[in-house]
């Protein structure tokens, strides 16, 4: 027997994962506000993923795409967030694999650029430090974010 809650909460949910991706965690965390028991969560997650309502391949291809074009974040910081989730590590690398690494490293140019120009240090080694500062901060690896810092100097 289908209790009522579980019945709002398929409906409640269904609609939100048709507008929206939604990690598994995403959904249990926000099962707390329907009176279902543990088994009863599993089950409408469970439905949820077999109705492809949740699909973690494609919610880390959107959070990935989201994140680097319009947040400008680099991989290191979409990778943690995601794994945060509960998103599998090999559907992560697959879906940071999708980003183009001519666009990644323009990006980096691009951010290390405009923050050079908003820093009014005449010391070189500290206007480096700030830009490094910030791209790491975004998210970007150091290996990359130093190389880019370095050419932008030079």
């Amino acid at each position: 027997m289908i209790s009522e809650d579980f019945k709002k909460a398929y409906q409640y949910f269904a609609g939100r994962c048709s507008k929206k991706e939604l990690s598994e965690r995403e959904v249990m965390f926000g099962l707390q506000k329907f009176q279902l028991k543990l088994s009863e969560k599993h089950k409408l997650i469970n439905k949820l993923k077999k109705e492809k309502y949740i699909d973690h391949d494609r919610y880390a291809k959107a959070f990935t795409h989201d994140r680097f074009n319009f947040y400008k974040w680099g991989k290191l910081k979409i990778k943690q967030h995601l794994l945060i989730k509960g998103i599998e590590e090999s559907l992560i690398d697959d879906a940071l694999n999708l980003i183009d690494e001519d666009t990644y490293q323009a990006l980096i140019k691009d951010l290390a650029l405009k923050k050079k120009a908003q820093i009014s240090i005449d010391d070189s080694f500290q206007a480096k430090q700030k830009i490094c500062n910030a791209l790491n901060t975004k998210g970007f690896e150091v290996e990359l974010v130093f190389d880019t810092v370095e050419s932008i100097f030079t």
